[in-house]
């Protein structure tokens, strides 16, 4: 999950109880960077606006700028009613990268690991979200769309390791190895797509924790 600064004043749709609206979406598709808000895929396909605290019904919640997230359908389906209680990215008092940490297999076919560093109710229920997002294939769509969300991490992933090596090579000039940290400080950045697996994956790394330290302060 990655930090999001929710923009102000809210769209005037939800003032007439409209939410499925192009103001609506104008606005909080950059604000969460295209990216959706729990698996973090970007150039969404099924884009859906999500009710991050269920409305079940309630006018209130239903057009409550600050209840209104842009997540994918798979999350949003996983996620249905079932999960609340979860860390809120638009907390600014919450570093919701410091309460999830998510790791990459070593082959597509197995699980993500997500795991958390805090001891409270809301980080224990998002990293039981998480693990449904990331890994549920229980159904045969559920399985297709884990596929495709696998390949695009592991596309990223491929080149992540490639600038690694070109940090650690010697055989690399200095342009070629100033351009490779640029390219993975581009990847922390929370408007890139997955980005707390890279900033978990170069904090889990010592070799490129020194390399970027003075990109994430951790």
């Amino acid at each position: 999950m990655f930090n999001v600064e929710r923009v102000a004043p809210a769209p005037a749709s939800l003032n007439r109880n409209q939410y499925n609206t192009q103001d609506v979406i104008d606005i909080l598709e950059p604000m969460f960077h295209g990216k959706c808000y729990l698996c973090e895929q970007d150039e969404l396909t099924d884009p859906e606006i999500e009710h991050f605290d269920p409305h079940m019904g309630d006018v209130t919640k239903k057009y409550d700028w600050g209840n209104l997230y842009y997540s994918c359908g798979r999350c949003n389906s996983i996620k249905g009613t079932r999960h609340t209680n979860l860390l809120d990215c638009c907390d600014i008092n919450i570093d919701v990268l410091r309460g999830v940490k998510c790791l990459l297999p070593s082959c597509p076919d197995s699980d993500i690991e997500v795991t958390t560093q805090l001891n409270t109710a809301q980080a224990n229920n998002t990293v039981e979200l998480l693990n449904r997002c990331y890994n549920e294939k229980n159904t045969p769509l559920r399985g297709v769309t884990r596929v495709v969300l696998m390949d695009k991490l592991f596309e990223l992933h491929v080149e992540f390791q490639q600038y690694r090596l070109i940090l650690k090579k010697k055989r690399h000039t200095p342009d070629e190895k100033a351009l490779a940290k640029a390219r993975l400080t581009e990847m922390v950045g929370a408007h890139y797509p997955f980005s707390v697996f890279w900033r978990w994956h170069v904090l889990s790394d010592t070799f490129l924790s020194q390399q970027l330290d003075d990109v994430i302060d951790f």
